[in-house]
C-alpha cells in the first residue's frame, strides 16, 4: 500500500471502514481547514488590538512622564543587577537627585550599574514627580504585538489539536464497540463451525 493510500482508506469505499473512520477522517478534513484559516485570522486580530493598545498606552505615557537630569548621591551597586527591558547584567538601582519647579526631590532610579556617586543621568518621572520607567517605545509595542500574535497562534493549534486528540479517542472507542458487536455476530457462526 502506497502512503497515499494509506492516509486516503478512510476516504475510499471498503468492507472494513466504518462510521467511526468516515467521521475521523472528517473531522480531520475540518480541523485542517480551521486550523489554515483560523490561526491566520487569530494571529492577525491579536496583533491589531495589541497594537492599538500599546500605542494607546505609549501615547498616554509620553504625555504623563518627562524625561529629567539627575545626580546619583550613592554609587550605582553592581551586585544589585536586574533585567530591565532586556538589558541584563547592565542596569541598577541607585538613589537620585534631581530639581523640578524650584524643589529638590529624591528617589530610587534604574541607572547604569556601577555608576559612581555624583553621575548626571536622565531619569523619567510622572506628573506627581514620582520616578517611573520611560514610556513604551515603537520597539516595545511591537514586540508584544508579535508575541500576541504568536501566542494566538499557539492557542489555535493547541486547541484544534486537543480537538483532533480528543475525536481520535472517542473515534477509537467507537471502533471497539463496533469491532464488538461486529464479533459477538460473527463468533458464534464460527463456533458452530469447529
Amino acid at each position: 500500500m502506497t502512503a497515499t493510500g494509506a492516509v486516503m482508506w478512510r476516504w475510499r469505499s471498503n468492507p472494513l471502514r466504518r462510521t467511526s473512520d468516515t467521521v475521523e477522517a472528517w473531522t480531520g478534513l475540518l480541523l485542517a481547514l480551521l486550523l489554515l484559516l483560523a490561526a491566520p485570522l487569530a494571529c492577525v486580530m491579536a496583533v491589531q488590538t495589541t497594537y492599538h493598545r500599546g500605542q494607546a498606552t505609549a501615547d498616554n505615557q509620553r504625555e504623563s512622564r518627562h524625561p529629567v537630569q539627575a545626580t546619583l548621591i550613592e554609587s550605582a551597586p553592581a551586585a544589585n543587577l536586574h533585567a530591565e527591558r532586556g538589558a541584563v547584567g547592565t542596569k541598577g538601582k541607585a538613589a537620585v537627585r534631581w530639581s523640578t519647579q524650584g524643589s529638590e526631590r529624591t528617589g530610587i532610579a534604574i541607572v547604569a550599574a556601577g555608576s559612581p556617586s555624583g553621575t548626571v543621568t536622565t531619569i523619567w518621572v510622572d506628573r506627581h514627580d514620582r520616578v517611573t520607567s520611560a514610556p513604551l517605545d515603537s520597539t516595545d509595542v511591537a514586540a508584544r504585538s508579535a508575541g500576541a500574535g504568536f501566542a494566538a497562534i499557539a492557542g489555535v493549534i493547541l486547541s484544534v489539536l486537543g480537538i483532533r486528540v480528543s475525536v481520535g479517542r472517542m473515534c477509537f472507542r467507537r471502533r471497539l464497540t463496533e469491532w464488538d458487536r461486529a464479533w459477538a455476530d460473527t463468533e458464534p457462526q464460527w463456533a458452530h463451525r469447529a
